[in-house]
């Protein structure tokens, strides 16, 4: 199995899971005691996506739909392609620190999104197994998939882990005929403008018709039927736009002419260079371009494809007083045994007269976030460093730290840094790692503060493949336990809002202590 995302295609998955609950009610009358009629209701569908964290920020971006522009990554960030910004002081004035990467609030975004992800897992056949050849012998297909929640947990002993929580009403099995989905997206240029059409890359295939009659692209519309998607530029805005079946274009609807394979535009729409059309279909083939096969081998200088997991040695994480900051080097965090930082996306599915399913499920805001640290039990570094007061207790000259000490500090800032290299391969933590010799990392691409680079030889500094950020910390709650025949730990809790953002690359800690913060980009 495959799993896609918006034409992404999601690596080091390790599970997905889709629970259907269906719900109805038996209705009875009096005077009867059989069953007059049994009414259904919309279905539930429960997805869980869980994925191994190898460092890489792609999935995130998928499933919270960053734009096209966006979500490439590939470039030194700037004012235009970044989606993430460096702020300065209480008006929120950007600096010219722009970031690649992604923030919770990215799954708040409607503008130019759609509502929801369509999601789709292609299952190979048992006799292709091992191969990347594209015989499919079915296709799991979700549209409108929401996420409500997500989980990144990091512990000694067990790979780093990035698993999502999501919700949806729609689920169906493609066989046959319909087993191939394909994906096709054009950023339309001044000759498809011109034109008025674009042509799928579906070669000798043939677009299905579903056992219900209609044509098999598999968004909708608002009324339920077959969609193509526009964005349109202009004005930010993506659209489901009706498709049926001709040889023309014709006003209101997509005209999709199966001769030749042509999606003709709404006659009386302006469709303009850099507008976007999008589809998803299922067809008797895959498409001929470069999405038309089961599988892509992750394979660019700009991800981390080398790495299918990554385990506690290459992983750092920083509790970060922005009062005192100091450097990563002295605030890398000794003694951690698991850290685990999660968001709850609380949907609210919303209905109307006239339709079955929500017309739209928008997030819940504030969203809370949640952080939990835990430790092998030392000396009273945590408490002093979670308190505000890392520097006396640095220079022994800190006496005492109560809980009104803990309860104190409300903007602590905890910084996740995940490395290729372990810290033995690089010889050191936090500022001191360095590629080692014949290192894989070499002719790879790196970023700090949104700066693009390429390793080039051995004893060059390494960067963090991504770095996570959650600002604002308040404890919550903490725990000492000493047991016989086990080690004494030390567990804190925290909460946070809407504050979390993931970036690729390194991120100073100049860009986030002080009067400076990681925001969304315009």
């Amino acid at each position: 199995m495959n799993i896609n995302g918006n034409g992404e295609v999601l690596y080091r998955v390790q599970s997905l899971g889709s629970t259907t609950t269906f719900t109805s009610e038996d209705i009875f009358e009096i005077g009867h005691l059989d069953i007059i009629d049994v009414v259904d209701d919309l279905p539930a569908v429960a997805v869980t996506l869980n994925t191994n964290d190898f460092g890489d920020v792609r999935t995130f971006a998928a499933l919270a739909q960053v734009k096209a522009a966006k979500i490439d990554m590939d470039t030194t960030a700037t004012d235009s392609n970044a989606n993430l910004v460096v702020v300065s002081g209480s008006q929120l004035v950007e600096t010219s620190t722009f970031l690649h990467g992604v923030s919770v609030s990215d799954f708040a975004i409607v503008c130019g999104n759609l509502p929801g992800v369509s999601m789709w897992a292609p299952v190979q056949d048992e006799c292709s197994l091992g191969t990347l050849d594209s015989n499919i012998d079915q296709t799991l297909f979700m549209d409108e998939v929401y996420v409500n929640s997500l989980e990144f947990g990091y512990s000694t002993g067990a790979n780093a882990t990035e698993n999502y929580g999501a919700e949806t009403d729609q689920k169906m099995w493609l066989l046959n005929d319909g087993r191939f989905v394909n994906y096709d997206e054009y950023v339309l240029d001044g000759t498809d403008a011109s034109n008025g059409y674009v042509t799928l890359t579906l070669g000798a295939g043939t677009v299905v018709t579903l056992s219900n009659g209609n044509l098999g692209f598999l968004r909708k519309s608002e009324d339920g039927s077959p969609a193509a998607t526009w964005y349109d530029a202009g004005t930010d805005d993506a659209t489901n736009v009706k498709i049926v079946g001709g040889v023309s274009a014709v006003a209101t609807t997509f005209i999709y002419d199966d001769s030749n394979h042509r999606l003709h535009f709404p006659t009386g729409s302006s469709f303009v260079a850099t507008d976007v059309v999008s589809v998803v279909y299922a067809a008797d083939a895959y498409c001929t371009g470069t999405t038309g096969r089961y599988m892509t081998v992750l394979d660019s200088v700009d991800r981390p494809d080398m790495l299918g997991a990554v385990r506690q040695g290459q992983v750092e994480i920083f509790i970060v007083d922005p009062d005192n900051p100091g450097t990563y080097n002295n605030l890398l965090a000794w003694r951690l045994t698991a850290c685990t930082v999660s968001a709850d996306l609380t949907r609210e599915a919303l209905t109307e007269i006239g339709h079955l399913g929500p017309y739209d499920r928008p997030l819940t805001l504030p969203i809370p976030l949640t952080v939990t640290v835990d430790s092998t039990a030392g000396d009273m570094e945590y408490w002093a460093r979670l308190s505000g007061q890392l520097t006396e207790f640095d220079a022994k000259t800190l006496d005492d730290i109560d809980l009104s000490d803990l309860m104190a500090k409300e903007n602590l800032v905890l910084v996740v840094k995940v490395y290729a290299q372990t810290d033995e391969e690089a010889g050191g933590t936090a500022a001191n790692r360095v590629l080692a010799t014949n290192s894989v990392l070499i002719g790879q691409s790196y970023f700090s503060d949104g700066v693009e680079g390429t390793y080039t030889v051995a004893g060059e500094k390494e960067y963090p493949l991504k770095t996570i950020i959650i600002e604002h910390l308040k404890i919550t709650d903490e725990a000492y336990s000493l047991d016989m025949g086990a080690n004494a730990t030390q567990t804190f809790g925290f909460r946070s809002t809407n504050d979390l953002y993931v970036v690729k690359g390194d991120v100073s800690i100049g860009n986030i202590t002080g009067e400076f913060k990681v925001r969304r980009n315009a």
